[in-house]
């Protein structure tokens, strides 16, 4: 003899297309989007003092070893980026532009050399 099944007293739900599925929640703990905001603006900070950190150093040295150190990069950067570079040496040049931007001595030609490829490699 086969046992019966059990039958319950309430009719389960019809299942149909119309009812909507139970909404998911996407919504974190407020302290990870805390964390989150934190850790972001701790980076931000870093690069930003990290830039201006070459921006101080260079300012930081004096006259005729800031006016060496320029002549050299600039002559460097003549020689390397003056005429038109291979693609391999394109962030190099950027990297160079930018750095020789950070000494006053940096007038004329070197300002405009150093935007162009500043601009132009972007």
């Amino acid at each position: 003899m086969r046992p019966k099944p059990f039958l319950s007293p309430v009719a389960p739900p019809p299942l149909d297309d119309t009812t909507p599925p139970a909404p998911a929640s996407l919504a974190s703990p407020w302290w990870k989007d805390l964390v989150r905001v934190f850790l972001l603006g701790g980076a931000m900070a870093a690069v930003v003092g990290w830039l201006a950190s070459e921006r101080r150093a260079v300012h930081a040295l004096e006259p005729e070893e800031r006016a060496a150190a320029f002549q050299q990069e600039w002559e460097g950067f003549q020689r390397l980026c003056g005429t038109p570079t291979h693609q391999g040496l394109v962030p190099r040049c950027r990297e160079q532009a930018r750095f020789l931007l950070h000494f006053p001595e940096c007038q004329g030609a070197c300002q405009e050399l150093a935007r162009l490829h500043g601009r132009a490699l972007r």
